[in-house]
């Protein structure tokens, strides 16, 4: 009878110890590259104006500088690269309505064009 007890005191021992969940550590949410937005103000009172001119602008990797800057990239990746390069180009705040061209071979890609409506905004300070 004791021998029962002692084997039903330790399984119901190691149960409870076994059940207890560990505390993991790690990260998740934010991305780690993603900007923090820390504009204060109301953003009632910016006005976006967008250009009634479309711009186009094309990466190709027939220059040498766009064979650089196309080499090892997704298309997704080849149209971020795209619009920054337009919105700095035509120094606005941001192109409204991006539409893309591609030109690949297999999963290269060798020319991506945007065209969109640059937008600049008024009132900001």
């Amino acid at each position: 009878m004791k021998q029962h007890l002692l084997i039903f005191v330790t399984l119901f021992a190691a149960f409870f110890v076994c059940s207890c969940s560990t505390t993991r550590m790690g990260g998740s949410g934010a991305k780690p590259h993603e900007m923090v937005d820390i504009y204060t103000g109301s953003r009632n009172q910016l006005d976006l104006i967008i250009a009634t001119e479309p711009i186009t602008y094309t990466i190709d990797v027939s220059t040498a500088e766009g064979k650089t800057k196309l080499q090892n990239l997704s298309i997704r990746e080849a149209e971020g690269l795209a619009i920054r390069e337009a919105v700095m180009l035509n120094r606005c705040a941001k192109l409204v309505d991006p539409q893309f061209t591609h030109l690949t071979k297999g999963k290269r890609v060798l020319r991506v064009t945007v065209y969109g409506f640059p937008a600049k905004y008024r009132n900001q300070n």
